[in-house]
């Protein structure tokens, strides 16, 4: 049984991507065009996807030690999203980067916010707060 989610974000920055997968201790793999997954959908296929799109991507997002990994689809418009499938050995990827993998979202986030910041000059601090939310401190240099 296999069910492919896609998350809705779009990845407009690959290098704050790579970061984010550095941070948790995952390997971003470029131009790897295949990700693992169990090899066919018994759910219906996400929006944004075509069935004969399931397993192919522009690169890949890998936790050691996980069989599963994540695709990163780059989409007509020149973004891209991630695609991965979470029934059976994919919970490996939502343990590391929680439900639709919104740790990993987050982190990209701080990521991109931080490197366009600090394109413009500024100093960034970034604060964890108690819930686990990431606060980002920015001020002129």
């Amino acid at each position: 049984m296999s069910h492919i989610t896609a998350i809705t974000v779009q990845i407009k920055s690959l290098a704050a991507l790579r970061a984010a997968v550095a941070e948790f201790g995952a390997e971003f793999i470029e131009g790897k065009t295949t990700y693992e997954w169990y090899g066919r959908t018994t759910g219906p296929v996400p929006a944004g996807l075509k069935a004969e799109e399931l397993g192919k991507c522009s690169h890949v997002i890998r936790i050691p030690g996980v069989k599963y990994e994540i695709g990163v689809v780059h989409r007509p418009d020149g973004t891209y999203t991630l695609a991965y499938d979470s029934w059976g050995d994919g919970q490996g990827l939502l343990k590391k980067f929680g439900e639709g993998c919104g740790k990993l979202v987050q982190s990209y986030a701080v990521h991109t916010a931080t490197m366009a910041a600090k394109a413009k000059g500024m100093l960034v601090r970034r604060q964890t707060q108690d819930n686990g939310a990431i606060k980002l401190v920015i001020t002129q240099a």
